[in-house]
């Protein structure tokens, strides 16, 4: 009971995260494939954890601390918690990708390939800011909880870990992506009752929340080192969705006006068809 208490309340922010996904996924996707994508990303997270662990693949060699043996479950050298982030993480990605993608006055858009990549970009670059944050969890409340044994380009995260977490994050979008193949793409009433913002919200906030926590510890560490490594993973979450939400921002702009040239080109239309006496159907 200890390690089930420690595992829900000791990691509290990723309990909070998993209920956000829990109650918008089964709003969007019905419980049972929520709970069959939840299961496998589970496991996915699972495998690629423990195979990093002990032979360096898919993320490399590293190890989590020992000392957390007792005080939350385990999937065998691996806290079951860091596994059941997997889904959540995926979910918020592929939700967010298929809303910058088709833009926020439908569910979805035509261009599938387009949502998968964006999903899984979003997915490998939000473990940009969360994971070598984490990595200084002895200097906040998430405690020592991993390292790797090798230097990293990427404040000690190595490149070939930046593969293996593209190389995961394709799968589970793959995984959503295929669950979800016959989601139809539905007209939105308005722009803030858009049905995944929630997800988006839970995308946004995890990145956020580490931000923050980066930021704070900047400011209260008395090592410099640490300090300079907080500063600068914080202002590495602007420099990475800064552009992308202009980016967004600017292709939104450009739907906006394609859907108002279209309608006003079907208005032109339609008042042609009438002076000419033509039946347009109630149009």
């Amino acid at each position: 009971m200890e390690e089930i208490a420690g595992t829900i309340l000791g990691r509290w922010y990723v309990t909070l995260f998993g209920i956000t996904f829990l109650v918008t996924s089964v709003r969007h996707m019905g419980w049972r494939r929520t709970l069959g994508y939840g299961v496998v990303a589970t496991l996915v997270g699972i495998i690629a954890e423990n195979g990093s662990v002990h032979w360096g693949i898919p993320y490399t060699r590293y190890s989590f601390s020992e000392a957390l043996r007792g005080e939350e479950v385990w999937a065998f050298d691996v806290p079951l918690m860091v596994s059941l982030s997997y889904a959540f993480m995926g979910y918020f990605a592929f939700c967010t990708a298929r809303l910058v993608a088709s833009g926020p006055w439908r569910t979805r858009g035509d261009a599938p390939v387009l949502e998968y990549a964006v999903a899984v970009m979003l997915s490998t670059w939000s473990l940009w800011v969360v994971d070598p944050v984490s990595r200084l969890g002895q200097h906040f409340f998430l405690g020592d909880l991993f390292a790797y044994d090798g230097p990293g380009f990427w404040f000690g995260l190595p490149v070939a870990s930046q593969v293996g977490f593209t190389l995961t994050s394709m799968v589970l979008v793959g995984i959503l992506t295929l669950v979800m193949r016959d989601e139809r793409s539905e007209m939105v009433a308005t722009i803030p009752t858009h049905p995944r913002w929630p997800a988006v919200g839970g995308y946004l906030g995890q990145v956020v929340f580490m931000a923050v926590t980066a930021l704070v510890v900047a400011r209260r560490t008395g090592d410099p080192e640490v300090r300079e490594m907080a500063d600068a993973l914080a202002g590495s979450a602007l420099i990475i969705y800064l552009p992308i939400l202009l980016v967004v921002a600017l292709h939104w702009r450009q739907m906006a006006v394609d859907r108002a040239g279209r309608g006003g080109a079907d208005a032109e239309v339609s008042e042609v068809q009438r002076a000419a006496g033509v039946d347009t159907g109630g149009r």
